[in-house]
C-alpha cells in the first residue's frame, strides 16, 4: 500500500514538473486528467455499482473510439490533399503564437510555406491573417509581414489583416480584403490544422485551394490530440445548430 502510495505520488509529481516547464502543452494535460481520473475511479470503485463501472467503462472507450475516430479523419486528410497544390492570385497565410515579436515553430513552418510558394508564383499577393492576442506584443499580421519582408516577399505583395482572433475569423476578415472578382484563393495553415481550416470554409461557402505545411516534430502529439478534440467539438456544435434550426 506504502509503495503503491509513493508511486502514484511520484508520478504526479514529475507530471506537475513537467507541465511548470511545458506550461502550454495540450499533451501533458490530458496526461494530468487521465490520471487524476484513473486515480479517483481507482479509489471509489469498490464502492460504486457494478452498473455504474460497467457505465463509466463504456463512455470512456465511447471517448476513445470518437477521439480515435477524428484523428484518423485529419490523418487521412493529410495523406489524401498534402501534395495537391495550384496557383493562386491571392493566398492567406493563417496566423499562429508569437515568442515576443518573432514567430513561434508553427507559425514559422506557415511562413516558410510562403516564402517557398512566392518563390514559385512570384505575382501571388498573400494576406497575413492574425490579430493581437493578450499576451502578445504585436499583432500576428505584424510579425508575419516581418518575417516575410526579411526574406524578399516584396511589401506591394503583402496585406495584413489584424483583427482575427480564430481561424474562422482568419477566413471572414481576409475574404473581405479580396476582389470579388478573384476566383483563385489559397490557404496556408500546417497539417494537423487544415482539415478544421477546410471545415470553416465549407460553413462559409468560401471555395479555396489548401497549401499544406509540416507540423514541427516536438509539437507532433499535443497539436494533433488537441485538433482531433476540436474537430468533435465543432462537429458536435454544427449537428447541434441543425437539430435546433
Amino acid at each position: 500500500m506504502i509503495f503503491k502510495i509513493t508511486f502514484n505520488l511520484i508520478i504526479l509529481i514529475l507530471i506537475i514538473f513537467y507541465k511548470h516547464i511545458f506550461p502550454s502543452s495540450f499533451f501533458i494535460n490530458i496526461i494530468l486528467f487521465i490520471y487524476i481520473f484513473g486515480t479517483i475511479y481507482y479509489l471509489i470503485k469498490p464502492k460504486i455499482n457494478k452498473k455504474l463501472i460497467t457505465l463509466i467503462k463504456s463512455l470512456v472507450f465511447l471517448g476513445i473510439f470518437i477521439f480515435m475516430t477524428s484523428l484518423t479523419t485529419i490523418l487521412v486528410d493529410i495523406y489524401r490533399h498534402k501534395t495537391i497544390e495550384s496557383k493562386n492570385e491571392y493566398v492567406i497565410v493563417l496566423g499562429a503564437a508569437l515568442n515576443g515579436r518573432k514567430p513561434k515553430k508553427v507559425l514559422k513552418y506557415r511562413l516558410d510555406k510562403a516564402i517557398e510558394y512566392h518563390k514559385e508564383y512570384p505575382n501571388t499577393i498573400f494576406i497575413v491573417s492574425g490579430g493581437k492576442g493578450k499576451d502578445e506584443v504585436i499583432s500576428e499580421s505584424e510579425a508575419m509581414k516581418n518575417y516575410l519582408l526579411s526574406y524578399g516577399v516584396p511589401q506591394n505583395k503583402i496585406i495584413e489583416e489584424n483583427q482575427s482572433k480564430t481561424t474562422l475569423e482568419n477566413l471572414i476578415f481576409s475574404r473581405k480584403l479580396i476582389p470579388a472578382k478573384v476566383k483563385n484563393i489559397g490557404v496556408i495553415s500546417n497539417d494537423f490544422h487544415m482539415y478544421r481550416v477546410k471545415f470553416f470554409a465549407k460553413s462559409l461557402n468560401f471555395k479555396i485551394n489548401t497549401i499544406y505545411t509540416k507540423t514541427p516534430f516536438k509539437s507532433k502529439v499535443s497539436l494533433f490530440a488537441r485538433e482531433s478534440l476540436a474537430i468533435i467539438y465543432y462537429y458536435l456544435k454544427d449537428l447541434k445548430n441543425i437539430i435546433y434550426n
